[in-house]
């Protein structure tokens, strides 16, 4: 026992880089291990003023809550302070082919789906004839009902981070990075403004970086912020990247903010994600206006192309516009803690923002090294431990991304073909899809760290897209038919209630955002 007390403890944490991971690194950190005056470590946040923050990942998972929860900030000042709006799903338009007089339209929902007992609803759902299914998003909670009628996700009396449905953010990225920067320095995080020089290191073990200005910042343990530049661990560990852009093969996207029209439209609880040719446009409501773009794949088309493609879908809402376009490598590192340096954020990796997985990895990555960082001597096990967890999460949401593609059956252009390819799909993947055509997923397939994604996402992205066994091959082992009509009935019914104690989106924002 007097060993493990006499282990030295990580007492400097230094960061680089700023934007969303590097502040919400710094003040997480600082919330959960102690201010430096009251024993915790001291936290020093280095970035330079020149490089711009790149705002794309507006979008949000569920665990989100916990993460901005867990920096010490309130519900109500994160609203108010990021311009922020509630997301109960993302609903993808023009993913499958349809007529063009009746577009095919799903949704993925949060939260999970109806069940008989132990038994899930979602093979009675498959069984019925085309013609007599609900939307999917109905047999569960977080049901059309609410999303159709632009509902908030909570009442105004519930507490902080919690409601009747499950629910994440929409948000805008370099304001919430400001809120942060903020709530970090509030807990006596250190801001250098300024460049890194030069970094001194003994093998893989960083010592210190200097800046331009001759500052020398000493560290046990150094974050790497940097974005894609990725300064520590890759340009001076020379961590490689693994790049899967044979796999997602969207590397570019134009972004372009734009306003309401009318200041008091309605305010859109899901994010709208829509196929096009070469790739799809992300609708993100936040509550002043709307963050759009366009994810596109360089070897299929232009930046010009897709710019025009992304005009046309705005219409009118365009004009006066500023699109810019932002370069990514699609991919991550096998090992983003290396040494005594961990790579946070973009510069450990990045995969396309279909399903608003970009902070949810930076958020767990940032919880998990908050828990194995204390100990310097565990610093090797910990970082097994770790790069172990996130290559999991990464091949997780590779997974489920390219999934979305695979089950497409448009064929207007090579983009869409090509994503087909066997050669393209992911073996754990191709796994999956052959033992899902003749049977339903289990729910004892999913759940365990790090998967991101449950039986819940799946089975709402397959079914939203036509993949599931024959009914035939499900009648036998689901044959409690008229009882799941009763019970998805009830689901529908209790949801719908819901529309009737639940504000409008808009009214609930301003309601919570008055109070902050």
């Amino acid at each position: 026992m007097s060993g493990v007390m006499s282990e030295p403890l990580t007492q400097r944490i230094v960061i680089l880089g700023g934007g969303t991971s590097g502040w919400l690194c710094a003040a997480y950190m600082a919330n959960n291990l102690g201010r430096h005056d009251q024993g915790g470590p001291h936290i020093t946040l280095v970035e330079s003023s020149d490089i711009p923050t790149i705002g794309v990942g507006e979008a949000t998972i569920p665990p989100i809550k916990s993460a901005i929860a867990g920096t010490g900030l309130g519900e109500r000042e994160f609203l108010k302070a990021a311009n922020a709006s509630f997301k109960l799903a993302i609903r993808f338009d023009g993913w499958m082919k349809a007529p063009a007089d009746s577009p095919h339209s799903f949704y993925h929902a949060f939260g999970p789906h109806g069940r008989m007992g132990k038994e899930p609803l979602a093979p009675y759902w498959a069984m019925l004839p085309k013609d007599e299914r609900p939307s999917f998003v109905d047999w569960s909670m977080n049901n059309a009902a609410v999303i159709h009628v632009l509902k908030g996700a909570k009442r105004p009396g519930d507490k902080d981070f919690t409601g009747p449905i499950d629910y994440a953010y929409h948000f805008d990225a370099g304001l919430l990075a400001q809120l942060l920067k903020e709530r970090a320095k509030s807990l006596g995080v250190d801001h250098v403004v300024d460049t890194v020089q030069s970094v001194r290191r003994d093998g893989e073990t960083i010592l210190s970086i200097t800046t331009d200005g001759g500052q020398v910042l000493e560290g046990d343990l150094f974050v790497d912020c940097s974005g894609f530049h990725a300064r520590l661990i890759e340009k001076e560990l020379e961590e490689p990247f693994r790049d899967l852009n044979d796999v997602l093969f969207c590397d570019r996207a134009i972004a372009c903010p734009v306003k309401y029209g009318d200041p008091d439209a309605p305010i859109l609880p899901y994010t709208k994600s829509t196929a096009r040719r070469n790739g799809w446009i992300w609708d993100v409501p936040l509550q002043d206006r709307r963050g759009t773009g366009i994810v596109f794949s360089s070897r299929h088309t232009d930046a010009e192309e897709a710019r025009a493609d992304l005009l046309e879908y705005l219409g009118e809402a365009a004009e006066g516009a500023t699109p810019r376009e932002l370069k990514f490598r699609v991919g991550y590192r096998d090992r983003s803690w290396r040494g005594n340096c961990v790579a946070i954020g973009l510069s450990g990796g990045f995969i396309e923002p279909l399903e608003s997985t970009g902070i949810y990895i930076t958020d767990i990555a940032i919880r998990w090294l908050t828990d194995f960082c204390l100990p310097k001597g565990q610093y090797a096990a910990a970082a097994e431990a770790f790069n172990a967890r996130i290559r999991g999460c990464y091949e997780d949401v590779i997974d489920f991304v390219k999934l979305h593609y695979v089950l497409s059956d448009r064929d207007d252009s090579d983009f869409w073909i090509e994503n087909r390819d066997p050669a393209s799909i992911p073996e754990s993947l191709q796994q999956k899809l052959d033992m899902w055509s003749l049977r339903m997923p289990s729910e004892y397939e999913f759940g365990h760290l790090p998967a991101v994604f449950s039986y819940s996402n799946y089975v709402q992205v397959m079914l939203g897209m036509g993949f599931h066994p024959p009914a035939e091959l499900l009648a036998g082992r689901f044959s409690r038919t008229e009882e799941a009509a009763r019970v998805s009935a009830e689901i529908q019914k209790v949801a719908k209630s819901g529309v009737s104690v639940l504000p409008g989106h808009r009214e609930l924002l301003e309601q919570l955002t008055a109070k902050a």
